[in-house]
């Protein structure tokens, strides 16, 4: 009888509690470890980041979908509803659709944490691509375990595990495309968008734009680009499948060379530097 009154109270304090005002059932299931923790990123690779370090506690939206170019993409109206709703936005950092729609996006919902994960991290000359180099994954990583312990203080212990985890990952990554890369005969390529910088000074390579600035070069600057190229021996273009390939592959054309399409926004992070390693050291080993 005792118990069973006892029950009673339990339940109907339960029901009375999910009907206060400003309570909702999200709110109770994720104080009660029963909730994942909403987040928001820009970019593909970063939700890899945050799933990896998050684990099972977390549900991450992509803003800019696959194919989609970061540099003109808009949120939709379903996306800014759902960001409205969401715990944590975790910027990549200074990539154009930050800069011009943060403020926006921030608006739509005060309460939502937002947080730059390219903090500690030296930039050059403000290259946004930070996410093609391990070594820099590891502290926007480290970048992602804070934020993450900030809204969610009560999995922290699992954050950091997962973090180890997936540093170690990084670190084994860096060794395999270090090894794939040393004895490459050239060490230089011609790149339509230049997002590969990191990644060239990590593993001693080094990209030469065709893009600057988002601009196009002039038929002058295009002529005087491809003569440097033959000078120089080099033979391969590397293009995006965010971008046209069309004057990539007239170079290659010019060249005599190839190009090479690879992916600088792969939501599978490891198995796509694995696999631009790969084919860069294929191209770049033969004479």
């Amino acid at each position: 009888m005792i118990r069973t009154k006892i029950l009673t109270t339990i339940v109907i304090l339960g029901l009375f509690i999910i009907g206060l005002p400003g309570c909702s059932p999200a709110q109770l299931t994720l104080d009660s470890n029963q909730s994942k923790v909403q987040v928001f990123v820009s970019l593909l690779p970063q939700a890899y980041f945050v799933e990896k370090v998050g684990g099972e506690h977390v549900q991450v939206s992509i803003l800019i979908p696959p194919g989609a170019d970061p540099h003109t993409y808009e949120p939709t109206p379903q996306q800014m509803k759902m960001l409205a709703e969401a715990d944590l936005y975790l910027k990549i950092g200074t990539i154009e659709f930050e800069e011009l729609w943060m403020e926006r996006l921030a608006d739509v919902n005060p309460d939502m944490l937002v947080v730059d994960t390219s903090q500690s991290i030296e930039l050059i000359d403000d290259d946004p691509h930070i996410w093609l180099s391990p070594a820099r994954v590891k502290v926007q990583a480290q970048n992602i375990l804070a934020a993450l312990s900030q809204v969610d203080a009560q999995h922290q212990e699992d954050y950091q595990q997962n973090l180890e985890a997936f540093q170690a990952e990084m670190d084994q990554l860096d060794r395999e495309i270090s090894q794939q890369l040393k004895d490459v005969k050239h060490r230089e390529f011609l790149v339509f968008h230049p997002a590969w910088r990191y990644f060239c000074e990590d593993y001693g390579l080094k990209e030469i734009p065709i893009e600057r600035d988002g601009k196009e070069p002039t038929a002058q600057e295009m002529a005087q680009l491809i003569k440097q190229a033959k000078e120089k021996g080099i033979r391969v273009v590397l293009a995006s499948p965010q971008h046209s390939t069309h004057e990539a592959e007239a170079i290659a054309g010019d060249l005599q060379g190839k190009v090479i399409t690879i992916d600088p926004l792969a939501r599978d992070y490891g198995a796509n530097l694995r696999q631009v390693a790969l084919e860069l050291a294929a191209v770049l080993a033969a004479d």
